[in-house]
């Protein structure tokens, strides 16, 4: 059966606002763990975060001490992070927070990690980008390593040289947590199939036969290895009574957070979203990029994408950008698809 997770985005606010004070962060702080709380109440089986950095926007960077206070304010819901980026972490510390979160929450965490794809981020912590591949790599294996091994162990890597790693406790879940990857590319899609246990795949306008052909990369890569395919599909989008309601709420909102990410360079240019001019709600609507509609729509379009990925284990739901909405609008939408989308969804 299929599962769904919520993202409280840890964006907030205005792109390039001023520094936020210290009472607007701490309520910022308190909304993204009230609608945590309100996914678990109405009936969502995850929560997962994801990693931001060095915006002003950005209001709460860190994902781990977030997933720590959600593990404390709920009881069911698995939470992780969609995606951290492990070569900004020392691979010891890294480890050893997670299973500190998994015993927290009494074996709920995934751990989401992806090699990274913005620069400003790496050049934040002052990691040279081009070592992000390898660091990725080399710090998944000291992480696994690190949960499973018993008593102190060495590991002396290219980028990592340790006499005495020793995590201890270690994970609440045995033999470790599960291990998603993030990745877009092909190179990465097959790597997520070779070590991970689940791809955590993100199209936002490729073109189905695209999408098709990164899930056979993946699918035909995780086999290779002997792994059972699992794939987590996020996705964005607004639900409401009519159509309408929900594009006039939500799609000014998201077509701007996709010219941010367009202009910046980090959203490739595709065949139907050549230049800025594309990203309008004509353009959009109906290719189901974002899922904003009735719950009719919804149920259309989540179908539709279990079957262009051949089976879908997760649905990652964000319905915030930085823009918006509120955070009441936000609340209500969530109880509306725990309500109206969630259980039919389950059903189909």
């Amino acid at each position: 059966m299929t599962s769904f997770a919520y993202m409280p985005d840890t964006h907030g606010g205005p792109y390039g606002q001023p520094e936020p004070d210290p009472e607007r962060s701490a309520n910022f702080a308190a909304q993204l763990l009230g609608e945590a709380v309100q996914a678990e109440r109405c009936g969502f089986d995850g929560v997962f975060v994801p990693e931001r950095h060095a915006r002003t926007e950005c209001m709460f960077p860190s994902p781990l001490p977030l997933l720590a206070a959600i593990a404390a304010r709920t009881q069911r819901v698995r939470i992780g992070t969609d995606i951290l980026m492990p070569a900004l972490y020392n691979p010891v510390h890294l480890a050893q927070s997670a299973a500190l979160i998994d015993v927290l929450s009494r074996g709920r965490l995934i751990l989401g990690l992806g090699a990274g794809y913005h620069k400003d981020y790496f050049a934040h912590f002052g990691i040279p980008i081009k070592q992000r591949e390898g660091r990725f790599e080399e710090t998944l294996e000291i992480v696994k390593k690190a949960w499973t091994t018993v008593g102190p162990f060495a590991h002396h890597g290219k980028y990592f040289n340790f006499d005495a790693i020793h995590v201890t406790p270690k994970p609440y879940q045995r033999p470790r947590p599960p291990i998603w990857i993030g990745a877009f590319g092909p190179k990465s899609i097959a790597r997520a199939g070779r070590l991970s246990d689940a791809w955590s795949a993100a199209p936002f306008f490729d073109r189905i036969e695209n999408i098709k052909a990164q899930v056979s990369i993946y699918r035909e890569a995780a086999a290779k290895a002997g792994r059972k395919p699992s794939i987590a599909l996020f996705r964005d989008g607004w639900l409401a009574r009519t159509r309408e309601e929900a594009e006039q709420t939500f799609g000014p909102l998201w077509l701007e957070e996709c010219k941010f990410y367009f202009k910046a360079g980090m959203l490739a240019p595709t065949e139907d979203f050549a230049s800025e001019s594309d990203f309008t709600l004509d353009n959009i609507r109906g290719r189901g990029h974002a899922i904003i509609g009735t719950k009719d729509d919804w149920l259309e379009a989540l179908d539709h994408w279990n079957t262009v990925m051949g089976g879908i284990d997760w649905f990652v739901l964000r319905i915030r950008v930085p823009l918006g909405p509120g955070p009441e609008k936000v609340l209500e939408c969530i109880q509306r698809l725990g309500e109206e989308v969630l259980p039919r969804a389950r059903l189909s």
